[in-house]
């Protein structure tokens, strides 16, 4: 809901540049009791063509026609139509008091400083050290994630105990690693023994089938060929 009520223009005119003009608007208004209207700029027209509005107080009492002052900030002149929005009017309560005269005031802080003395709090200097993660624990949830620095880890004895966990795991990981490819490297190799060691035994076969005696020229290397019997180099020949 808007604060504002808008304010319409009666007649055409024109703001000069860097002039104003009181603009009639034809309405009167009767504000209650304990309140008063303040005629304030729209922001639409004061950021897009420079137009501030003078003025703007209207008593509770007052049943005059509002009129309303337009200024024209800019080195270019504002044309404007009846009808066309150009201000808004804000009800506000206030507080009405008898004014009585005394010989003296009480004491504030500020006391008579003029212009720019009103900031006389001490000033608070708030300052953000980087923060250094050395270490992050994850979490399902994100929001829960922990950062902890060098300095945490030094006065934090569960918090060395898990880092002293996390590197044992880190140094795992690697014999696992070195492991993995320690098999793998064995597996190759075994693969490329196959076709020696299928015909090996299909030579085996057919001897057995034939009740023959292994050759003495055939060696038996273990560790080689899975245990099999080879034929030697001099046997090949």
């Amino acid at each position: 809901m808007a604060t504002g009520h808008d304010i319409y223009a009666l007649k055409d005119g024109i703001i000069p540049a860097q002039r104003q003009m009181l603009v009639d608007t034809g309405i009167a208004i009767g504000l209650p009791r304990g309140t008063n209207g303040r005629l304030a700029a729209r922001s639409g027209m004061a950021s897009r063509h420079g137009i501030a509005v003078g003025g703007g107080v209207i008593d509770a009492d007052y049943t005059g026609e509002v009129k309303v002052i337009l200024r024209k900030q800019g080195n270019t002149s504002y044309e404007f139509k009846a009808g066309d929005l150009i201000a808004q009017l804000i009800v506000e309560k206030i507080q009405t008091h008898d004014a009585m005269e005394i010989d003296n005031l009480e004491d504030t802080a500020r006391g008579t400083r003029r212009f720019g003395s009103s900031d006389i709090a001490p000033k608070r200097l708030i300052t953000c050290e980087e923060l250094k993660v050395k270490i992050c624990f994850l979490t399902p949830d994100q929001l829960d994630h922990s950062y902890f620095d060098e300095e945490d880890i030094h006065t934090h004895a569960s918090l060395r105990d898990e880092v002293t966990m996390l590197s044992s795991a880190m140094i795992a990981a690697i014999q696992v690693q070195n492991m993995y490819n320690s098999f793998l490297d064995r597996i190759r190799t075994a693969g490329k023994e196959d076709d020696s060691w299928t015909a090996r035994k299909e030579e085996l076969s057919q001897l057995k089938e034939k009740r023959e005696p292994i050759p003495k020229h055939w060696e038996l290397e273990v560790g080689k060929s899975r245990g099999m019997p080879v034929k030697t180099k001099e046997c090949l020949k």
